[in-house]
């Protein structure tokens, strides 16, 4: 069925168009927000249609030609072809809109720090081909994108990703393939390559021999093994003065420019010094940026622990504790054995566990400074804690990812 002359009035976060027609909201691939167009419909839900755009009928007035020369194959992009001006208002919207459907609450307007549109990225995950070139993959499907370079990617790992290549080649083309995958990451000068893939002995070896003194700190990902082929494997990083050890697996913030403003106006939002609660704490460069002592950390992941004890060292903290568990292990005689004043949370897209929003409700805590990249589920926690006593205080966000519609939202939620 083909739908006729359907306006695209809003965005998904996966950047899909949204058209309203005959009482049906449509979300249509590779639209452009503002336009006029022509979609066939390849799905029918019960309460939305899914369809693919065939035509244009009324250009966008938002629109623009994409500085990037792969924007309309990769998938890594999603709005590029917008004005960033209206990328910042689309990312509002997304933001309200979630709010005034699970919290109710309607906000006239919402500060978003605005980021450098293009080079911010300090890391970026490539697919790797059976001849070792690095691709992206295009946008809603899996086949590769060959790239020479991304535009979001910073300086230094633009000027490598040649080099990089070469060396992915070279692998793959001595042993039929056996890398699938590579993240880059990058501090101020030096490169991190976590090479992904199923590597026998053999291969090993030849990547051992040949690049144990490479410039590069380079890992090999196989299965659950990681070896450290050349450098630390890790990079240091700094934040606001504070030095931070993040190794291969660790989570750190992708945008270079905007770190620190992410952090500073989520310290702000805490206020004065407090003995805090970190969940999901990762290496602890949240916590230790937000607050300068009195920290507990909870992080599943262990390695992320180890070095959430070393940045506790290398920063002079006195008074801190990390613990390898689960977000719900804490309970409220843990919160008040530790002597919590406040939590810090910046979990992953899912958001948190209701039971940790119940055992925080239930310790008296009385403020939460959350941080997230997914307004939906922001939303649906802050009416939890709303249900429990609490109050949206604050909220503004921050663009860590121009080009796509994911948005950084800092909010906090204070006893009432």
């Amino acid at each position: 069925m083909i739908l006729k002359n359907i306006k695209i009035i809003d965005v998904l976060q996966d950047g899909r168009g949204v058209a309203r027609t005959e009482g049906k909201i449509v979300f249509v691939e590779n639209a452009v927000y503002g336009e006029t167009l022509d979609a066939e419909i390849i799905a029918e839900k019960k309460n939305f249609l899914e369809a693919k755009k065939l035509n244009t009928k009324i250009k966008s007035d938002y629109q623009r030609k994409p500085p990037c020369p792969y924007f309309y194959e990769c998938g890594g992009c999603s709005i590029m072809d917008i004005n960033y001006q209206t990328q910042i208002k689309l990312k509002k919207n997304l933001i309200k809109n979630a709010l005034k459907k699970s919290v109710g609450l309607d906000i006239e307007d919402l500060e978003i720090i605005e980021s450098p549109e293009l080079r911010y990225r300090n890391k970026v995950r490539l697919q790797v081909d059976e001849d070792g070139g690095l691709n992206y993959l295009e946008a809603y499907s899996k086949k590769k994108v060959k790239i020479d370079d991304c535009l979001i990617a910073n300086e230094l790992l633009s000027k490598n990703l040649k080099e990089i290549q070469d060396i992915t080649r070279s692998i793959n083309n001595e042993f039929d393939g056996p890398i699938d995958e590579v993240t880059i990451r990058s501090s101020e000068y030096y490169i991190l390559l976590n090479i992904h893939g199923n590597f026998n002995a053999d291969s090993i070896n030849f990547i051992e021999e040949k690049y144990n003194e490479h410039k590069y700190s380079i890992n090999l990902l196989n299965a659950r093994q990681l070896i450290v082929i050349s450098g630390n494997g890790y990079l240091d990083y700094k934040i606001n003065n504070k030095s931070f050890k993040i190794s291969a697996n660790d989570f750190y913030q992708v945008n270079d420019y905007q770190i620190e403003n992410l952090y500073t106006l989520a310290r702000e939002f805490l206020g004065n010094e407090q003995k805090l609660l970190d969940l999901y704490c990762g290496s602890a460069t949240s916590s230790m940026s937000i607050n300068d002592d009195h920290i507990v950390g909870i992080e599943i992941n262990k390695n992320a622990i180890k070095d959430a004890k070393e940045n506790a060292k290398r920063n002079n903290l006195k008074d801190y504790k990390f613990i390898a568990k689960n977000a719900k292990f804490i309970d409220s005689k843990f919160i008040k054995e530790n002597k919590i004043d406040a939590v810090t949370v910046d979990p992953p897209r899912a958001g948190l566990d209701k039971e940790v929003v119940k055992t925080i409700a239930n310790a008296d805590i009385e403020k939460i400074v959350y941080i997230s990249c997914n307004p939906q589920t922001l939303a649906r926690d802050i009416k939890r804690f709303m249900d429990r006593g609490y109050e949206l205080k604050k909220i503004k966000a921050v663009d860590m990812f121009p080009q796509t519609m994911h948005v950084e939202t800092i909010a906090l939620i204070q006893k009432m």
